[in-house]
């Protein structure tokens, strides 16, 4: 009995956690983006509690209480290794990580976007992975997703266009009229230029 009231304290403990931590999510998105469209939006607000229920699940199940800190070697190796099995640059694995979430394995988006490449939770899943705050499944999936979008579209624009807007936007091989997306492809593509030029030097 004493063992079931001690679990039922637990769950509580955990679903509480789980309401303030959306409560905070949300209010932190309303703040940054002075949106209050972006707040309400059912999509967003489907999203964010989906992420939050893996980001919990990830504390329960995997890593225990999650820090902030960066465990770059694993990192590293994962994008080095995952870049050659997908056929895709390191360095532009490396710019999407650093724009996308600061190489914060931990990241969750106003959208509901997860992880080191912020992947939205159904094309996560689409990808098929399990906990998008494991660094290594996280790398995976959104390079996965990335190669997708090269294939199709051929050009780095446009395939980075479609990363974050999604591929329906892409229409008569242009990059969409949202300027949301027009200013991500410009951070990555500079970040990558940045990147590629420390390289060669």
């Amino acid at each position: 009995m004493k063992y079931l009231i001690m679990l039922e304290r637990i769950y509580k403990s955990i679903f509480k956690i789980f309401i303030f931590y959306i409560l905070i999510l949300n209010f932190f998105c309303f703040i940054t983006t002075l949106n209050p469209k972006a707040l309400i939006n059912p999509f967003f607000i489907k999203n964010r509690t989906i992420s939050v229920y893996l980001f919990l699940k990830h504390i329960i199940f995997e890593s225990g209480i999650p820090t902030k800190i960066k465990d770059m070697e694993l990192i590293e190796k994962t994008v080095t290794h995952i870049s050659k099995k997908y056929n895709v640059d390191s360095l532009l694995i490396h710019a999407i990580i650093k724009v996308e979430s600061e190489y914060n394995p931990f990241a969750i988006s106003r959208t509901g976007a997860m992880g080191l490449m912020q992947i939205m939770p159904v094309t996560f899943f689409e990808m098929d992975f399990n906990d998008p705050f494991n660094i290594e499944e996280n790398i995976e999936a959104g390079t996965k997703y990335l190669k997708i979008q090269l294939t199709n579209f051929k050009k780095l624009e446009l395939a980075l266009s479609a990363y974050n807007a999604g591929p329906s936007t892409i229409i008569n091989n242009k990059i969409p009229e949202i300027v949301e997306t027009k200013q991500y492809v410009k951070k990555i593509l500079i970040e990558y230029t940045k990147l590629k030029s420390k390289e060669i030097h």
